[in-house]
């Protein structure tokens, strides 16, 4: 189902919806590719969104917390907007104090995509041009979401490039299993299969791998609420005021990943991904405008999993001319 939803500056911004045949729906937009709702139900059988949207549609012109969107050509920062590879340094647009983030300032994100309906999937296909945001070579993103039967979520990624250059996407969505937002996310439990984290500096850069038996607070691997990480007093909670917003590296020997439980509404979400790490980020920098979904914004709102690379790591995911950049994260939903 196709509707149109809004215009920023002069373009149609369409919403999409899919749907399963368990009431299970996804909506995303053809501007950044954003997922707006994800309708899946609770234990008692109460279908309800369980990502954040902005209130007012309008907000997603700006997306100022990177709502639901597809991040790109890069993922995280990358420091001094350097991308440094074959001997050479090239500057792309500094929009994160003095470092790059998340694409830049247009980036995928806020990209016009061309989007193919299909009963089971949305297809969005974007090109960049060589240059934009500082990124050498022209590319071709294809994105797909994917709404299966059992209630999971596929998102597909590609990309070609016309000449050598960084590619490191994931998808931006916050997570919040309660359903319409009726409360944060610090009683929900996450568990990652993470044995190591990337520490990070004072301009939220990564520094260097630690082992999570040497810092506890970091350590989900038997899973722990996020309430309990947050409120632990520890320094790289307080970096990045007060939460979570770092990358760890997945233990590829695992097959699911990532779980995420909020015991209220009996609603879990499990991750798969052929990617190395996730950054995950518990929405420490929310504010209270602009309003989200039930007309609040808070700290807390919601959680993301990006899976993705390790972000500033040029060197690591280069992608040459005529290769194909393939990656796939898989969300699964279920309630008990």
């Amino acid at each position: 189902m196709k509707q149109k939803v809004a215009t920023f500056s002069g373009e149609e911004i369409y919403a999409y919806t899919i749907e399963n045949g368990k009431g299970m729906s996804l909506t995303a937009l053809n501007f950044g590719a954003a997922i707006t709702e994800i309708n899946v139900p609770d234990k008692n059988g109460l279908t309800e969104n369980v990502v954040i949207n902005y209130q007012d549609i309008s907000n997603y012109e700006v997306n100022p917390y990177y709502l639901g969107i597809v991040v790109g050509r890069t993922s995280g920062r990358t420091k001094e907007g350097l991308l440094k590879f074959e001997d050479q340094a090239i500057q792309v647009e500094k929009n994160d104090g003095n470092n790059h983030l998340h694409g830049g300032i247009k980036g995928l994100a806020k990209s016009i995509w061309e989007v193919t309906e299909k009963k089971d999937s949305l297809i969005f296909e974007y090109v960049s041009p060589d240059g934009e945001d500082g990124y050498p070579g022209t590319v071709t993103f294809k994105v797909s979401y994917v709404l299966s039967e059992d209630n999971q979520v596929t998102i597909n990624y590609w990309a070609s490039p016309d000449k050598k250059t960084p590619i490191n996407l994931t998808n931006h969505t916050y997570f919040n299993l309660s359903g319409n937002k009726k409360t944060d996310i610090l009683n929900h439990s996450l568990k990652l299969a993470s044995p190591s984290f990337y520490e990070l500096d004072k301009e939220s850069m990564p520094v260097r791998v630690v082992k999570v038996d040497d810092h506890p607070t970091f350590d989900f691997r038997k899973g722990k609420l996020v309430k309990d990480v947050v409120d632990g007093g520890y320094e790289q909670t307080d970096i990045v005021g007060g939460g979570i917003d770092h990358p760890f590296l997945l233990d590829d020997s695992v097959e699911e990943k990532i779980t995420l439980t909020d015991p209220e509404s009996g609603r879990t979400l499990t991750v798969k991904t052929d990617d190395p790490a996730v950054v995950v980020y518990s929405g420490n920098q929310v504010k209270q405008t602009p309003t989200l979904n039930g007309g609040t914004a808070e700290k807390y709102a919601g959680i993301c999993l990006e899976t993705q690379m390790p972000p500033n790591e040029t060197e690591s995911y280069l992608i040459e001319k005529g290769e194909v950049y393939r990656k796939q994260t898989v969300f699964s939903f279920n309630a008990k």
